[in-house]
């Protein structure tokens, strides 16, 4: 993230972007970069960053892996009947099956158990698995699992941390806040405002310096923030209509991917985003 100073300034678009949107205080270059083999009705889940190559999966356990920098594209199948989520590891799928239980590449020491939980996030130290009642840890030779109650919505970032954002504290306030894998509470990161009463409140992805990106409805507009870890919010934007779970990435380069859909066909879209000095 160069600039970290923002001004209000008009949307432009290039040539290649047909939908406009509206996003306040952020400019944005939009470009198309591949046309995704899998319609918009066949239940995509989203998509996973892995160097240069972007994943995409469906339910089915069908994906689509694109070369950011080759542009080619490989299909595949995951050996599962329905897949909930997934992740990328060394380049090859790990994912949640129909029964909740961890499948794809996956360490021989993890208990082959089921979870009650419906996202699953990979990090340096492990497995986070989340989206129930109490966030997963499955650390990288582990033969059990470890439970964190409390925490519900993480995401991990690098050194074993995870965002975390929950309502804390006597006033009653949103909260994103460091937490390390076990669900000790690490650093008070940054408090909204009285008025942030989201719907839809997800957390993610992770920005390349480990920002926290919060996608939340407010007055019915989907919002996008990116936050990070020294409690400075860098920018507060309008996103893109929501379709698929997992519909917004980040390259290497810092630009957000993103998913969009245009007559039932799915388009993987490159948004650069400018936040001038002024």
């Amino acid at each position: 993230m160069k600039n970290k100073i923002f001004a209000a300034i008009s949307l432009t678009v290039c040539l290649l972007l047909i939908t406009n949107y509206v996003v306040a205080q952020t400019q944005v270059d939009a470009e198309r970069l591949f046309k995704v083999p899998l319609s918009a009705d066949s239940g995509i889940l989203g998509m996973r960053v892995s160097g240069s190559k972007v994943f995409i999966v469906n339910t089915g356990g069908r994906f689509v892996r694109y070369d950011l920098d080759t542009r080619e594209a490989l299909n595949g199948r995951a050996p599962a009947d329905k897949v909930l989520d997934f992740d990328v590891i060394l380049g090859q799928l790990v994912y949640l099956d129909g029964e909740g239980k961890v499948g794809g590449r996956v360490r021989p020491t993890w208990p082959d158990q089921s979870y009650s939980v419906c996202r699953i996030d990979v990090s340096t130290e492990g497995l986070i698995l989340s989206g129930g009642a109490r966030a997963v840890f499955l650390e990288k030779n582990a033969t059990e699992a470890f439970f964190i109650d409390d925490l519900a919505m993480v995401r991990p970032i690098d050194n074993g941390y995870l965002w975390s954002v929950q309502m804390r504290g006597r006033q009653g306030r949103w909260n994103a806040d460091l937490y390390d894998s076990y669900g000790n509470l690490m650093h008070e990161v940054y408090e909204f405002s009285d008025e942030f009463a989201p719907s839809g409140l997800e957390l993610g992805p992770i920005g390349p310096e480990g920002e926290l990106l919060v996608s939340a409805l407010e007055n019915n507009v989907r919002k996008l923030s990116l936050i990070a870890s020294n409690g400075y919010m860098f920018w507060k934007m309008d996103g893109p209509p929501k379709r698929f779970p997992r519909d917004i990435a980040f390259d290497s380069q810092g630009n957000m991917l993103v998913l969009e859909v245009d007559n039932n066909e799915v388009w993987l879209v490159r948004w650069k985003l400018t936040h001038p000095e002024g």
